[in-house]
């Protein structure tokens, strides 16, 4: 698999309802991915939202970031959609 390496900060989504910022910030080779979550439901969901955020980053190749991220009440498919559109906006695939 290709690995892909984040150029810059990259950041996606609102904070409405049922959505989520994503913020993703390059890291150091080596480091992996670290994510911070903020948010209601923080608690209750933390070790699922932890899984998908790095699966999807994984899948794309990307094995290290600092990740932030803030939802209120987002479904799976949108964490990944705003997973996806951080990487993109952060340079990962130029």
């Amino acid at each position: 698999m290709v690995v892909h390496t984040l150029k810059r900060e990259g950041t996606a989504g609102t904070d409405e309802r049922e959505d989520c910022i994503v913020k993703l910030l390059p890291a150091e080779q080596g480091t992996g991915i670290k994510v911070e979550i903020e948010g209601k439901a923080r608690d209750t969901f933390r070790d699922e939202v932890f899984k998908i955020i790095e699966d999807t980053l994984r899948g794309m190749g990307i094995e290290d970031a600092q990740v932030w991220s803030k939802g209120r009440s987002p479904l799976n498919f949108t964490i990944i959609a705003r997973v996806k559109a951080a990487a993109i906006k952060g340079g990962a695939f130029e």
